[in-house]
């Protein structure tokens, strides 16, 4: 076996590439915390079953933790068993293969492997009985038995002992499309080029109908000299040339089985329909101006005329945060793309980010995040939905400093604050990165006073504020104790508005994950299909990055959609271990690298959401029920974003303003 100094050394590399904290590593493997950091200094004597509860909660084979590439390894020890790693397959999908040696009267109880690993055992002395644990098979010599090892299993020797080969098979990583993809001859004469057209015509109308994602790829052999992606791009360009635009979001790419084109649908919402606005903002210019670019942003589609286009520039220049985030969302919506003023000014130049810290920050880059979060789709949307129901929901304008919770940076508070600038805000964070970028943000904003702490151990009277809000921060906290403490410290009639992201609904570990995966990936899906192709500037780096992105992306979303979740949360965890060796925790040097520095933190979040550290995010039914129980009536919810399902309850971003009863 590798030398408890090279065992270390992998865990620590593996730790990082997954993105877990030590703390995290330890909730996931049942691992002590202070076991894992010996391990990691080179210290101790880690047992068989210590190493594979930390390879199984890293999500990597056994052998990438033993195995140092200095040929035969010795066995693995323990009580009455001994095992060697005899060969490693680093092909997709992963084998390894071991020999088990059992004393006499020996029983080795296996704990669940990852999701989709299968085992063979065959017996090549002795008698052993192996299998699941609640159904093992007795093998003799020269028998196999293969199973499914993703559950607690089982080996175990007679009385004379027994020796087996035992074949591990992980689930394979690559994935290029199955029930979702169509093949299309290469066109080599003008007919065929219209069985082409009449081929991916088809695709985009079964997918602008509902069908779901969809994926072409060419079949045979090129002419030589073609090029497959600019022949889908020509293709794809004269069925967009009509007058009405599909409402699907389409990718010309390529991998290793060769160049195709991904369809995906665009979802709708109507939070933002009608003329509708509160009485408060009637003679209000700004609030109408943000109520009108939402509308615009909810109907992509949709074409603006000339003047609205000058208008939407404008706003692009606007000192104002809030309506420099709807007209970027509107701008990038029609191919125009850029980044917002705010954002513009305030690129820095070839800094590195600096060392994580606090529960936040072991998860997400928080300066990242504080710089580039504003191209998240609909974010200022959210805000602009919370603003308006605090307008119309509240029979009295708040009084009192209203709390917000969880402020991170404090972007939204800022743009909360210029809609509804007569509130003064107690804002509340916990974690020192965010804090300190919370400060850097709102220091010079009066009206805006900020604590650092956490929200459940805030010291404040009881039933005396009118007023608490909190932007996608409620997945941070127990959310059921969020929503207790924010009923306790309302006063009646008060209210409570909580805008943040919600996944669609999921009973099983297994469906959280693809539930993550399809939730996550529609945002970034989204965004790609707005900025389109890399711009010929573009940082090479992140032009390249920007293609990782969506290739892996776009396969891994419709792995999740046909119910192949772990494997294409095994693309995600690819993806963020290829981040991790790159330049992406370098500030960007062009337009491209500030929207690739997005994805980067939606692939931070949708990671650490598959550990469930710092990431919790639940759906939207449940997160209403939680409120009820915590004795919270619901005023209105309305979703802003759609990620997943035509329902307003499906995936996406959510805002839900709650009153606290006069009786309460």
């Amino acid at each position: 076996m590798a030398s408890v100094q090279t065992i270390g050394r992998a865990l620590q590399r593996f730790r990082h590439q997954r993105g877990l904290s030590l703390a995290g590593l330890s909730e996931r493997s049942g691992v002590a915390k202070s076991t894992l950091s010996q391990l990691e200094n080179g210290e101790g004597n880690p047992t068989i079953e210590t190493l594979w509860a930390v390879a199984n909660a890293l999500g990597v084979p056994f052998g990438v933790l033993i195995d140092d590439g200095g040929g035969e390894q010795p066995a693995l020890g323990g009580p009455g068993v001994h095992v060697r790693l005899i060969e490693r397959s680093r092909d997709d999908p992963e084998i390894e293969v071991y020999t088990i040696e059992l004393l006499p009267g020996c029983r080795k109880e296996s704990a669940p492997h990852l999701h989709g690993v299968k085992e063979r055992v065959t017996v090549l002395a002795g008698t052993m009985l192996a299998g699941p644990a609640d159904r093992p098979r007795l093998l003799r010599s020269g028998e196999t038995h293969v199973f499914e090892a993703d559950v607690p299993h089982v080996y175990a020797a007679h009385e004379h002992g027994a020796r087996a080969l035992v074949l591990i098979e992980y689930p394979p990583k690559a994935y290029g499309g199955c029930a979702s993809t169509l093949y299309v001859p290469q066109p080599a004469d003008a007919a065929a080029w219209e069985g082409l057209l009449g081929v991916l015509e088809r695709a985009l109308l079964e997918v602008s109908n509902g069908l779901g994602m969809r994926l072409l790829r060419l079949r045979g052999e090129p002419e030589p000299g073609r090029d497959g992606r600019q022949l889908w791009a020509q293709a794809l360009a004269e069925l967009q040339a009509g007058p009405w635009p599909w409402p699907v979001h389409a990718f010309v790419e390529e991998d290793a089985q060769g160049p195709f084109i991904g369809l995906v649908p665009m979802l709708a919402c109507s939070a933002f329909s009608g003329e509708w606005a509160p009485q408060a903002w009637s003679a209000q210019p700004l609030p109408q101006r943000c109520l009108r670019l939402a509308r615009w942003a909810q109907s992509p589609t949709t074409p603006l005329g000339e003047d609205d286009v000058r208008s939407l520039l404008a706003d692009l220049e606007s000192p104002s945060w809030v309506l420099n985030g709807l007209a970027l969302e509107v701008s990038l919506q029609r191919g125009q793309r850029r980044l917002p003023r705010v954002l513009r000014a305030g690129l820095p130049e070839g800094a590195s980010c600096p060392e994580r810290s606090g529960p936040l920050g072991s998860r997400i880059d928080v300066e990242q995040y504080d710089a580039f979060e504003l191209l998240h789709p609909a974010y200022a949307r959210q805000v602009v939905a919370a603003a308006q129901d605090i307008a119309s929901a509240a029979s009295a304008p708040p009084s009192g400093l209203v709390i917000d919770v969880g402020s991170g940076p404090g972007l939204p508070l800022l743009m909360l604050r210029e809609l509804h600038p007569s509130l003064e805000f107690l804002a509340v964070e916990p974690d020192e990165a965010a804090y300190a970028c919370l400060q850097r943000r709102t220091g010079q904003t009066p009206g805006i006073e900020t604590h650092r702490g956490d929200f459940l151990a805030l010291e404040w009277p009881a039933a005396r504020t009118s007023l608490i809000t909190s932007f996608g921060a409620s997945h941070h906290l127990n959310t059921a104790f969020m929503l207790h403490k924010a009923a306790a410290l309302l006063q009646p009639g008060g209210l409570l508005v909580v805008a943040d992201e919600f996944l669609p609904e999921f009973t099983s570990v297994e469906e959280r994950h693809a539930a993550l995966v399809r939730h996550h990936g529609a945002y970034l899906l989204a965004s790609m299909a707005w900025v389109g192709e890399p711009w010929p500037q573009a940082h090479g780096e992140d032009a390249r990055l920007y293609r990782d992105f969506r290739r892996t992306v776009l396969m891994a979303s419709m792995a999740a959609a046909e119910g192949r979740g772990a494997q294409a949360v095994g693309m995600c965890r690819q993806l963020y271990a290829r981040l991790c060796d790159s330049e992406v925790r370098r500030w960007p040097q062009d337009e491209l690298g500030a929207f690739v520095r997005f994805y980067w933190l939606e692939l931070q979040a949708m990671v650490a959401g598959f550990d469930y550290e710092v990431e919790r995010k639940t759906f939207a039914r449940r997160f209403a029920g939680l409120a009820a129980l915590a004795g919270l009536e619901l005023v209105r919810h309305r979703r802003v974003f759609a990620t997943v399902g035509q329902d307003d309850w499906g995936g996406g971003t959510h805002v839900f303003t709650f009153r606290k009863p006069q009786t309460a």
